[in-house]
């Protein structure tokens, strides 16, 4: 791991990036794949750090993933029948690989103890295990209260209807109606409060149809989920909005004209939403099916005041930007960014002003306002340990000379090829 990265400006951008696989997608598709009644080959799915961690917890717990020339092949069943043995689940650094684990396990016979890194375990786990003992889990927190590491005695959820506050993650909800195929009768989950990030709910509906599961809505808002008879064979990973935008953002930083391709459009992805945002920040924006491009007139940036509670993912491409807008942009909704990777509203803060913009952090929502004032001595641009600071850091490296990212690579937890990808399309000199 390189303790820090000189990542000097370009002079404009050119070029055609495939898009990486989604993360979201690919982890949704490996719990439905070990819970599928036959062998599912994923084609091109992501291999990250936060995959890997899903993919060997699902092994631990009974699965077969094995690679093949197109991807992964993975096969269940679940479970650890007969054994009185704890089966240690390490979901690592990855938040969703930890929300979706928990109630797996507690649908499938075994003893369980899930954990994870350190930054995991101060990560929110309250709202899922309230719901959790509503279907008759048996868990239990082995330190603090709402928080990781869990004991989990498997095999006990049952049928019922729900609710769940998804107000500080979607995750919440998603694990539940994934899990729901595991349960006898499948499950009603209700969603109570604002649902953040609901576009990433939608994908997880979208996904379980596309695996065959009986997906149904309600009047009163309750989603009902129950397990389809059919196996989709293979099923194929889409591209990567999170992991894309930065391409389309470094045409704003930098001016020029760039393609991604592999991404789909329409999509419910939430990150797509953000390529709105990015165009109300002045950059030209042309959607075809299978490929964005994206292009823009250097130092043409405008600041913006946006609600970004349904892409919280995109809030640090779009804090990158707004540091190069003359003037002060906005960003509200985003109270759940405090309990991600970082705390990511302190943490971009932090970042936009080692860059030498101007941030205030409220409760909340972010304020920055550009251009970066000249330093005297090279911008350190910390990342906090969080895969999309990095990504931050390194679109403001391109208009601050002299600027060292450190710890860049903590972008192998979703991109680990994103520096080289983003060397592509650079022009210098």
């Amino acid at each position: 791991m390189r303790d820090f990265l000189a990542f000097p400006p370009a002079r404009s951008v050119r070029g055609t990036i495939h898009a990486p696989p989604s993360k979201s997608a690919t982890n949704r598709a490996l719990v439905l794949a070990a819970l599928s009644s036959e062998e599912v080959e994923l084609v091109r799915p992501l291999d990250s750090d936060d995959t890997r961690a899903l993919a060997r917890c699902l092994e631990a717990m009974g699965a077969v993933v094995r690679p093949t020339a197109a991807g992964l092949a993975v096969k269940g069943p679940l479970g650890r029948q007969g054994t009185t043995e704890e089966v240690v689940l390490d979901a690592e650094a990855s938040g969703t690989a930890a929300r979706f684990l928990a109630p797996l396990a507690c649908a499938f016979p075994g003893r369980y103890v899930l954990t994870g890194s350190p930054r995991l375990r101060e990560r929110p786990m309250s709202e899922l295990l309230a719901a959790l003992r509503v279907l008759g889990a048996d868990v239990e927190e082995r330190g603090a209260e709402g928080f990781l590491p869990l004991s989990i005695r498997g095999g006990n959820l049952r049928r019922a209807s729900i609710e769940v506050d998804a107000s500080r993650s979607s995750q919440f909800l998603s694990a539940l109606l994934l899990a729901a195929v595991a349960v006898d009768g499948g499950l009603s989950v209700r969603p109570s409060g604002r649902v953040v990030s609901a576009p990433y709910a939608e994908t997880t509906l979208a996904i379980l149809r596309e695996f065959g599961h009986s997906v149904r809505r309600g009047a009163s808002g309750e989603i009902r989920v129950e397990r389809g008879s059919a196996s989709p064979g293979s099923w194929e990973v889409p591209g990567d909005w999170s992991s894309s935008l930065p391409f389309f953002a470094a045409a704003g930083i930098c001016g020029g004209d760039v393609s991604v391709i592999g991404l789909s459009w329409p999509s419910p992805d939430a990150d797509a939403l953000a390529l709105d945002a990015i165009e109300s920040m002045g950059v030209e924006a042309e959607r075809e099916t299978g490929a964005i491009r994206a292009r823009a007139h250097p130092r043409s940036l405008r600041p913006v005041s946006i609600d970004a509670a349904d892409f919280p993912d995109a809030v640090p491409v779009l804090t990158a930007l707004a540091a190069f807008a003359e003037g002060e942009s906005r960003f509200a909704g985003i109270g759940h960014l405090r309990v991600k990777e970082s705390d990511r509203i302190a943490a971009l803060a932090a970042l936009a002003q080692a860059a030498g913009a101007t941030a205030l952090d409220r409760p909340g929502e972010l304020s920055i306002a550009g251009p970066p004032r000249p330093a005297a001595a090279p911008a350190r641009l910390p990342t906090f340990e969080d895969h999309r600071l990095a990504m931050a850091a390194a679109l403001l490296s391109l208009g601050v000379p002299g600027a060292l990212i450190e710890n860049p690579d903590c972008v192998a937890k979703s991109y680990p090829g994103f520096f080289r990808d983003l060397e592509t399309i650079l022009v210098r000199g």
